[in-house]
């Protein structure tokens, strides 16, 4: 009989040693964010175990390289009972974001696991991430306006059509579900993409029918993680959306 490479004989033994990860902690939001005349924003932590653990938070811009924000969260590192609940505070040290336009920074919440006790045993480290927004005072317009206020096109591209969105408001606009709807024909679904204050996106659109009214839909994330459904006819030139209703989250 053919011996296993010693690397494959290590890996079956990781996977049979690996015991089921779940993660222990929730948060009670999908998304936080800090209006400019407040002192302080937050999220809270729950330990759905009955186990004692240690959570470790930090903040990030969404960059690869690691770099200086204007906002720090504390305790970076809470020590949490079993079913309790820890509030995480976000401080912003006053300067240093613009104040014409919406910023996003990212907060990490991830449980530290605990030392093992038995040998050859893989351990992982489950992070959670979600959206912080910097809201400034005074801007021009609303984050509940915003999304009536793209601008949608249809442009050609070497490659095939795209559908271009372009945010001429101070507001980030996050969208899920985006479909092209023509008669019998559905477009698969584009998840969860964003568009920054001035900046535009482009969808690609794959297989879609030559002729016909098409319609596109796509849910709109609030303030609080629920869908607004937006929808439109496909036009040619710049086209906008409009709310259809909310769907509850």
């Amino acid at each position: 009989m053919l011996k296993q490479p010693l690397s494959l004989v290590a890996v079956l033994l990781a996977l049979f040693m690996y015991g089921h990860s779940q993660a222990a902690i929730s948060l009670n939001a999908t998304r936080v964010v800090f209006e400019g005349d407040k002192k302080e924003a937050g999220v809270t932590v729950r330990n759905l175990g009955n186990e004692e653990l240690l959570v470790q938070s930090w903040l990030d811009d969404g960059s690869e390289l690691p770099k200086s924000i204007p906002f720090a969260i504390t305790p970076p590192l809470a020590h949490m009972s079993g079913k309790s609940r820890q509030v995480l505070r976000v401080l912003f040290q006053g300067s240093g974001v613009p104040i014409d336009r919406e910023s996003v920074f990212w907060i990490n919440v991830q449980e530290v696991p605990k030392v093992s006790e038995t040998e050859n045993v893989l351990q992982l480290a489950i992070r959670q991430r979600i959206k912080l927004f910097y809201r400034p005072v005074g801007l021009a317009g609303s984050v509940e306006a915003a999304p009536a206020e793209l601008n949608w096109q249809v442009v050609s591209r070497e490659y095939g059509d795209v559908i271009r969105v372009s945010n001429p408001t101070k507001f980030h606009v996050s969208m899920t579900d985006l479909k092209i709807e023509a008669g019998n024909y559905t477009s698969s679904p584009v998840n969860s993409f964003m568009v920054a204050p001035g900046a535009d996106y482009e969808v690609a659109l794959n297989k879609m029918p030559s002729s016909g009214s098409m319609m596109l839909n796509v849910n709109i994330i609030n303030d609080f993680g629920g869908k607004v459904l937006y929808g439109a006819p496909v036009l040619q030139g710049i086209f906008k959306l409009q709310n259809k209703y909310i769907k509850e989250q």
